[in-house]
């Protein structure tokens, strides 16, 4: 008693774990009080992000006998990961393709077209492995079928009492479709909305998804670069970087990619006639050429390497943190990866194209809510 609550506060917010606030909670009722403060476990939660469980590794569907989306536990220490299965989604995990993840939440789409693809709303769902909870997502009421549902994005749902973003009480699904220049929401609990984003660019003829970094989704279409910030669920452009000298920003045959690098600055990727070229963003938001590499030299120590590969295009298949997985549109590719530090060559292996989502731990969520508090120590 000799601690007042200006000390006990910061000294509570240092405990190690979630489990071991509960234990300190049980301490007496003044702990119990501080605990279950609303502001307090705002604090405590905005001190640790959430532990990483695991990762989705999903083919997208390329496989003609697929196994759905495979959970890959991030440590030894993890539960066991069958606690993580997708089984219980309606047809099982096999069913189902990931398009993305936020927090401890997927959001899937069936693997299976419907007839009229791709002019027919998907069946979607939002799920939570860990509890194993879904919730299917509706078609909006006034879907036109000469629309295509282009791209789904997992957003932040509003700030709750205790800071939690995002939980299978509160999220957003974004839908981007492809016939016009409309984004629909759609927020758990209520309907659709729409949010036009014509202000960005008139039409989506020519856009180009480039993928994830920073926190934002990056499109390009034309000569403007589009990001669509994940917890905000706003827009905003601005000039895409003059990639190239003679840059056309409509050629088929320039693949565009995005990632983080390993020092947390955002690169765009950009392949085409046997090159790539990888840029970085500075600190002023301009951009600058990093690196160059021609792709036929870097690979042609490789297994089954052909100098007649690189008569093809070359695309992306998959990015991450420092480095980048490319092949070809031939019927017998080669598949490897690029060192975006060293910009040095390996073979790989088309396990490895897979696409990758994090699932987070939501036990911080479940565990650090004042009424759980109270229902656990009684």
């Amino acid at each position: 008693m000799d601690v007042n609550d200006d000390i006990l506060g910061p000294v509570l917010e240092r405990v190690d774990s979630h489990v071991s606030l509960i234990l300190a909670a049980a301490v007496c009722r003044r702990w119990r009080r501080a605990i279950a403060d609303a502001a307090f476990l705002r604090r405590f939660r905005s001190l640790r992000a959430p532990p990483v469980a695991g990762y989705y590794h999903d083919d997208g569907g390329r496989r003609r006998s697929r196994v759905g989306p495979v959970f890959y536990p991030s440590s030894p220490s993890v539960p066991d990961a069958r606690h993580f299965s997708l089984d219980f989604l309606p047809g099982g995990a096999s069913s189902w393709i990931v398009r993305d993840s936020r927090g401890s939440l997927l959001v899937l789409c069936h693997a299976s077209r419907p007839a009229g693809f791709p002019y027919k709303f998907p069946e979607i769902v939002v799920c939570e492995p860990l509890t194993q909870r879904y919730k299917r997502i509706p078609p909006p009421t006034d879907f036109n079928d000469d629309s295509c549902c282009w791209k789904s994005f997992l957003i932040d749902g509003e700030v709750d009492e205790v800071g939690g973003h995002i939980s299978m009480s509160n999220f957003r699904v974004l839908c981007i479709f492809e016939t016009h220049a409309d984004a629909d929401m759609y927020t758990v609990g209520s309907s659709w909305s729409k949010k036009n984003i014509r202000h960005i660019v008139p039409s989506f003829v020519n856009w180009c998804f480039m993928g994830y970094g920073g926190g934002c989704w990056y499109f390009v279409e034309g000569t403007t670069l589009i990001a669509l910030d994940g917890n905000t669920d706003d827009f905003s452009s601005s000039e895409f970087p003059p990639l190239l000298d003679d840059w056309d920003p409509h050629a088929w045959d320039i693949d565009l990619s995005v990632t983080d690098g390993r020092d947390g600055k955002l690169r765009i990727l950009a392949v085409f006639n046997g090159t790539m070229k990888m840029f970085v963003r500075l600190e002023g938001g301009e951009w600058a050429l990093e690196k160059v590499v021609l792709l036929s030299e870097a690979t042609c120590g490789l297994p089954g390497y052909k100098p007649s590969f690189f008569s093809e295009s070359q695309y992306v298949l998959r990015v991450g943190e420092g480095y980048a997985i490319l092949s070809q549109y031939i019927k017998e590719p080669l598949i490897f990866s690029i060192n975006l530090e060293t910009m040095e060559a390996a073979p790989a292996t088309e396990s490895m194209t897979q696409m990758v989502y994090v699932c987070a731990s939501s036990h911080g969520h479940l565990l650090c809510t004042p009424a759980l508090i109270d229902d656990t120590l009684h």
